[in-house]
């Protein structure tokens, strides 16, 4: 009689501890996985407030304490994305269970992982404030922003990890702005990053 070849199972991730850091993990890659876990299990609601299925604004509330918060997807990798918690403001994880759970909600769909790895990629430039680890202004150059304006934006900008502004960069970072709106090219800038820059 033949055998039927068994589909190979899923190896399933292991459950982490709450109260006991794992020996192969640093003490960030810990809480990250800890978020992740306790996201992805949660039976939070979300809700769509943009237009894209993928790179939008979300809320993301829960049934049981009545707790909403604004989360926006960005990116696959922590402090590309943001969320309206105070677990994200404090943590310096540039992730929270918000952001962990849309980020696998929408994962589950065909085409997600692909548009994520891809990354955002707006007509419009926009400068935010990256969360993970020690804070810092970005900026995402948008689709449409002049070469002129974007060797600019090369030249004031490092370019480590993303374009991320340095140290008491701030003034020459006004410079840019107005070039921009001179350009004509919209540049948006967070509330939290104008916030840190104030």
């Amino acid at each position: 009689m033949p055998t039927r070849n068994k589909s190979p199972r899923k190896t399933e991730e292991p459950r982490l501890s709450r109260t006991r850091q794992p020996d192969n993990l640093a003490v960030d890659q810990w809480q990250i996985a800890l978020r992740r876990q306790f996201g992805r299990e949660q039976p939070f609601t979300l809700e769509n407030l943009g237009d894209d299925a993928v790179f939008s604004d979300f809320l993301v509330s829960n049934p049981a304490s009545g707790g909403r918060y604004r989360v926006a997807i960005r990116g696959a990798k922590a402090g590309e994305n943001y969320c309206s918690c105070p677990d994200y403001a404090t943590n310096d994880l540039g992730t929270c269970k918000h952001i962990e759970f849309t980020l696998a909600r929408l994962q589950a769909k065909r085409g997600v992982k692909a548009a994520l790895k891809r990354g955002y990629r707006p007509p419009f430039s926009e400068l935010y404030l990256d969360y993970s680890g020690k804070r810092r202004l970005r900026l995402r150059l948008g689709t449409e922003c002049p070469e002129a304006l974007a060797a600019k934006a090369r030249g004031l900008f490092a370019a480590e990890e993303g374009t991320t502004l340095p140290d008491h960069a701030e003034r020459a970072l006004d410079g840019f702005l107005k070039a921009a709106a001179k350009a004509g090219h919209a540049v948006r800038c967070h509330d939290d990053a104008l916030a840190f820059l104030a």
